[in-house]
């Protein structure tokens, strides 16, 4: 009978449960917060919203010099699906704030936590990898904001329960590739559909022959779908670019310009910021409209 008392304490013990001293009822693991991933879940949400609340106001985002903070929000790969990259990050974050301040077990807290780290982690390399290779601008909040990702599976990986069950593991690759196929997704859909025609070509030669300038910087998403409805007739356009870090670029032709808005227009000595129409730019330029007539 001793050894069968023994057997089951530790049965007991391995699913996380106290036995009595004394008797052979087990008790509950404890049910408590975690202050630490308060803390960090904590401080992302208080970045993101910082961050949501920008975009929504029109406001500057505060950032040290050179940071790139409104360049990166303002691009097109500021969004996914018409919503702000922001609000997904606040989803994230309160998510976890809410685990932490959850009283529960720790087993039954990190089987929730490792997943979603490993998406938090997955969806951050995806972001700060867009900033350098597309948009070519690094927006610090964003990188404190993979810190802080990092920082939580860390904590995660530090905490797991021993033995951890396998399917956890397996749990948090599937998460992070799913984050990942939904960020591809995403992105792909908000790119600008090309529509090269003839008479998008002939504008853009009569545009470039008028005099017309055509005043954008590369990561402005206005500035990219105003070429894209021009499609391949866009290599034809009297585009100058005004962000010293993109190809080509002619900043001191901007500033002479006294350039404020991207994409502006300047057509037969007027001014107009925003995106065009072909319908518009013909109009404008005194170019045949689509139907043929003037």
């Amino acid at each position: 009978m001793a050894t069968v008392g023994r057997g089951h304490r530790a049965a007991a013990r391995g699913r996380g449960g106290k036995v009595a001293r004394g008797s052979g009822k087990t008790t509950a693991a404890p049910r408590v917060v975690d202050p630490w991933l308060a803390l960090l879940a904590g401080a992302g949400v208080l970045l993101s919203g910082y961050l949501v609340a920008t975009r929504a106001l029109h406001a500057p985002v505060y950032c040290p010099a050179g940071s790139g903070c409104d360049i990166v929000q303002s691009s097109r790969y500021g969004t996914l699906f018409g919503i702000p990259v922001s609000v997904f990050g606040l989803i994230f974050y309160g998510f976890l704030l809410a685990l932490a301040l959850y009283r529960q077990s720790h087993a039954a807290r990190w089987a929730l936590l490792l997943p979603a780290a490993s998406a938090g982690v997955a969806a951050s390399a995806v972001f700060v990898g867009i900033q350098q290779v597309a948009v070519r601008a690094t927006c610090s909040l964003c990188l404190v904001s993979a810190f802080l990702s990092l920082g939580i599976l860390a904590l995660a990986l530090l905490r797991r329960p021993r033995p951890a069950a396998a399917g956890s593991w397996l749990w948090s690759g599937g998460a992070a590739l799913a984050v990942v196929a939904f960020l591809a997704v995403g992105y792909a859909r908000s790119a600008p559909a090309p529509a090269a025609t003839g008479y998008a070509e002939g504008l853009a030669r009569h545009l470039a022959a008028s005099g017309a300038r055509f005043y954008g910087a590369y990561w402005c998403p206005h500035c990219q779908d105003q070429k894209a409805i021009f499609g391949r007739a866009a290599r034809a356009l009297p585009y100058i670019e005004c962000d010293p870090r993109g190809v080509g670029a002619q900043p001191q032709a901007c500033i002479a310009a006294g350039i404020r808005a991207y994409p502006t227009w300047e057509i037969g000595g007027r001014r107009y910021e925003g995106f065009l129409s072909l319908e518009e730019l013909a109009r404008l330029s005194g170019y045949p409209p689509p139907g043929g007539g003037l």
